[in-house]
């Protein structure tokens, strides 16, 4: 049964059009419309309208490219956990049917409809923001008009937000986040009053211009939503695992997994572009090789260096080789010759004619930095006990992990700050990654893996 419903209310000070009327429920009973209180969540309604308004953009960035496999990602099912933590508000567009129509396909540009599958994809509740009606169901009957923000004073526009944030907190029962797929003249005010509610506020297209925000439309969504859903599942697995560790306080004595994956983090380098919280900087596991004996508690030490003595040993971890290379280099001292030289000191200390132990003592102090710098980073553990191998689990949640987060030859989602240590590297896949990886970092990565994350998340515990 339709249900012909009004705009918002508006600030008396402004000449916004208003429709009282009764109205019948579907359930039979009577009530009378009333435009400050009426739910915005509920059922789809009917209302009419007046013009239309167009996508404000930003100054333009160079543009993103395509990341991942078109065919293969429209073969995947969709994932199967909805987000419904975050909630996704997407600006109306100039482009209309002419007749009444679910808010949903009223708008029918390219961008609209591309923002729209983005945000379907997700699972997560999503609604319009219109410039006559202020804050819209998808499902919301409505007629097509001709107001657009950009054609509104400061007042005006601060009364259309007030309204919009007056009906949203119906929509923020258990949300965390609100995206924001709109310009900043829907975001204006909208944005400071959701970050004072103490939500966090996301703007992945935030300084494209339209026809940029098209091609991330198009490129980066997908990879959007896989990286949202990758953090999401870092989050579950925080929970099994009892929180992320420190390799400073890890021992061998603790329940670990024999084989497994960790990801680490890195003080003050922050997600920016998909969420909130520490981005992971390294994904790693080991056991690639058949008849391996490595286990997940060696790879970290290996990692970590012995904790009684404070040092370590770069030739068996290209994780402390990275590090230590970048140290050297942001410090200003000279790196030791031998650092990175052959498999193992003694051929180091025979190439460069010197005594194994003098090699020992000149990289001494550099691997110390390293067991400190490494032994504070936070990380998570992910047991996945498949027998050693290259095409294993562990194996494709590392590469199809790295190859996702990775900035390598494409626009960044939560970019390296500019303070990050790995812009020290000598490794351009390092720098141009923002990841303590130097393989995989080029590769497409297959969306599927998050399933065999999930899968293994679910059944992890705590050491």
């Amino acid at each position: 049964m339709l249900i012909n419903r009004i705009p918002p209310a508006r600030s008396p000070k402004v000449a916004f059009p208003r429709i009282e009327a009764e109205t019948k429920l579907s359930n039979g009973e009577d009530r009378e419309n009333k435009p400050s209180t009426r739910p915005r969540c509920g059922p789809p309604v009917a209302r009419p309208a007046e013009k239309p308004t167009e996508v404000e953009v930003r100054s333009p960035e160079p543009g993103p490219r395509r990341f991942g496999d078109d065919a293969s990602r429209e073969a995947s099912p969709p994932a199967a956990s909805k987000d419904r933590h975050t909630l996704y508000l997407v600006s109306c567009v100039k482009t209309k049917r002419q007749t009444l129509a679910p808010a949903k396909d009223l708008y029918v540009s390219t961008w609209f409809r591309k923002a729209r599958a983005c945000v379907e994809k997700t699972g997560s509740p999503w609604r319009i923001l219109s410039a006559e009606y202020g804050l819209l169901h998808p499902d919301e009957e409505v007629l097509p008009y001709e107001r657009t923000l950009n054609a509104m004073g400061v007042r005006e526009r601060r009364a259309w937000a007030e309204d919009v944030l007056a009906h949203i907190e119906t929509c923020l029962d258990g949300v965390d986040t609100v995206v924001f797929l709109a310009g900043l003249r829907y975001r204006e005010f909208l944005e400071p009053a959701l970050r004072n509610r103490s939500l966090a506020v996301i703007v992945p297209m935030k300084g494209l211009s339209q026809g940029q925000q098209l091609q991330w439309l198009t490129s980066n969504c997908d990879r959007f939503c896989d990286t949202r859903r990758f953090y999401q599942l870092m989050e579950r697995l925080e929970g099994r695992v009892g929180g992320t560790r420190l390799l400073v306080e890890c021992t061998g004595r603790m329940d670990w997994p024999k084989r497994g994956l960790y990801f680490f983090f890195e003080p003050g380098e922050a997600r920016s572009g998909s969420g909130t919280g520490l981005r992971v900087v390294r994904v790693g596991t080991h056991a690639l090789k058949e008849g391996s004996k490595s286990t997940l508690w060696r790879r970290l030490y290996q990692h970590r260096g012995p904790a009684r003595t404070g040092g370590g040993n770069h030739r068996g971890s290209i994780f402390r080789l990275l590090i230590g290379i970048a140290l050297a280099s942001r410090s200003g001292i000279p790196l030791p010759p031998s650092w990175g030289l052959d498999g193992d000191r003694g051929t180091a200390a025979r190439r460069l004619g010197m005594e194994r132990a003098e090699v020992k003592r000149s990289e001494a102090e550099l691997e110390a930095s390293v067991s400190r710098y490494i032994g504070a980073m936070p990380f998570l553990f992910l047991g996945a006990t498949d027998a050693p191998g290259r095409d294993t689990e562990r194996g494709c949640i590392e590469r199809n992990a790295i190859a996702l987060l990775s900035a390598y030859s494409k626009a960044s989602l939560d970019p390296a700050s500019a303070g990050w240590l790995g812009r020290s590297s000598d490794r351009e896949r390092v720098r141009l990654s923002g990841l303590w990886n130097n393989n995989h970092v080029d590769e497409a990565y297959h969306p599927s893996f998050l399933d065999l994350m999930e899968k293994r998340i679910d059944q992890a515990t705590s050491p």
